[in-house]
């Protein structure tokens, strides 16, 4: 083993895995850096103490409906149209109906970014968290939460990153999702990971931060941190392109046949502020958004118009009957099928 293996070896998860960069060729931390990457300590308590309805509303996610000691949340991990996310203002805690999981502020974020306990307590206690949760960290009566997650069984461990996608997720992305492999494979890499002593793969969409959005061939959907959006450069200098993930990327991708335009691919609702942060500082003044026809698209939408930049509603001119562009796509695409199967066959008869 190299002393830079050793060294990463010593670091958090979080700083390991940002030694993949997005063309998978790990650059060597230098000794100059390691002072920084030191593990720091945190205090669990006053971290649980953050007001989950704060830290939700930061990330632009605002409740389905607010009562006066608790409200309901469109789940922001996974697709939830009941609105099944509980949060307690009065003792601080969340719980999951339709999946039965709840806990502190730091197991919701765990679940949010597909961290570790220490990476999720890390990510709470950066500055980029709002103002208005630091200062007000006991906006509500608490009790101490019970049976707080910290095992190291929920966190993925990347066993080895390829560029070669086996059959079965190729065919899940060509058949299901009507993805033409040949323009998408560059942007995509099959993860092989742990979780829970289970060892499975996926497809992986890199961040920009060295992290993984995942997809399988089941439907699954998660991810391996550090969260964050994807960028990616394009070939012209035509007005950018924003999607909520990344399948709807590939679909636009495949549609086009190549790629054309600047995108940037928020890899959750929960990074729009990112990307607000990110187009102000290259400046950018308008945009297309690619985002779902449901209330957390049409959120994102508010919000990142009341930013001050111009954003042409993709949703509403390409896909308004469909729940997001790979429904339409996947449409249109089955639908293209069925013409080209019923067209009549034209037999020529040769005159005498």
């Amino acid at each position: 083993m190299s002393i830079e293996e050793q060294i990463r070896s010593t670091l958090p998860t979080s700083v390991r895995a940002r030694s993949f960069s997005f063309h998978c060729s790990p650059p060597l931390l230098s000794f100059h850096s390691i002072d920084f990457m030191k593990p720091r300590y945190y205090n669990i308590q006053t971290i649980k103490q953050q007001p989950i309805s704060a830290y939700l509303k930061s990330c632009g996610i605002a409740p389905a409906k607010e009562y006066t000691h608790y409200a309901l949340y469109h789940a922001p991990y996974r697709n939830d149209h009941n609105a099944s996310l509980k949060v307690d203002f009065r003792q601080n805690l969340w719980h999951d109906y339709g999946i039965g999981k709840g806990g502190s502020i730091i197991d919701l974020v765990m679940l949010m970014r597909g961290c570790s306990a220490y990476e999720a307590m890390a990510h709470l206690s950066d500055e980029e968290l709002s103002d208005q949760q630091k200062r007000n960290p006991s906006a509500f009566h608490r009790s101490t939460p019970s049976h707080t997650s910290n095992s190291p069984s929920n966190t993925r461990r990347i066993l080895s990153i390829s560029e070669e996608l086996p059959l079965h997720l190729k065919n899940y992305l060509h058949g299901v999702r009507k993805i033409d492999l040949a323009v998408a494979s560059p942007y995509l890499r099959h993860i092989r990971y742990t979780v829970g002593g289970r060892e499975c793969a996926a497809i992986g969409f890199p961040n920009r931060s060295g992290g993984y959005e995942l997809r399988d061939s089941r439907n699954f959907k998660g991810s391996i941190a550090p969260k964050d959006i994807s960028l990616i450069n394009g070939e012209s200098d035509g007005t950018p392109c924003l999607f909520e993930g990344f399948i709807d990327f590939l679909s636009l991708l495949t549609m086009k046949g190549k790629e054309i335009a600047p995108c940037l691919i928020l890899n959750s609702v929960s990074n729009l502020h990112k990307a607000v942060a990110y187009l102000q500082e290259a400046k950018i003044c308008s945009v297309k958004a690619f985002f779902d026809n449901d209330e957390a698209g049409r959120q994102a939408l508010r919000e990142l118009r009341a930013t001050g930049i111009e954003v042409e509603d993709m949703s509403r001119l390409l896909y308004p009957h469909h729940k997001d562009l790979n429904e339409y796509h996947v449409a249109q695409s089955k639908q293209q099928q069925e013409e080209q199967q019923v067209k009549p066959v034209i037999v020529k008869h040769k005159i005498r």
